[in-house]
């Protein structure tokens, strides 16, 4: 009997969503190592007070301007993370219709 419990964890710790997890949470700790998140996050803050077109085009030059591996790693997580809100979604929806 413990052998299926061992399977059914192995198979919940490899579904596609906890692939999608593991994906985005190394996608943001690689973010981490690449980029020097604070100095990011003080030119923001800065750029802030110019309303939302500034804050836009803050983010598209940092984004344009950094190195491939870190637009790479960005893409990755930004992918992760839009899939993450379909399933979420997918799974609040079902439930929902469940419900009546």
């Amino acid at each position: 009997m413990a052998s299926v419990g061992v399977i059914h964890t192995a198979r919940r710790m490899v579904s596609m969503t906890a692939l999608k997890v593991y994906t985005l949470v190394a996608s943001v700790y690689a973010l981490g190592i690449l980029v020097w998140v604070s100095r990011i996050g003080d030119n923001l803050a800065q750029v802030a007070n110019g309303g939302v077109l500034a804050v836009g085009n803050f983010v598209l030059y940092a984004v344009l301007h950094t190195t491939f591996v870190v637009q790479a790693v960005l893409l990755v997580a930004i992918v992760a993370l839009v899939s993450l809100a379909i399933d979420l979604t997918r799974t609040l929806v079902s439930e929902r219709d469940l419900s009546y």
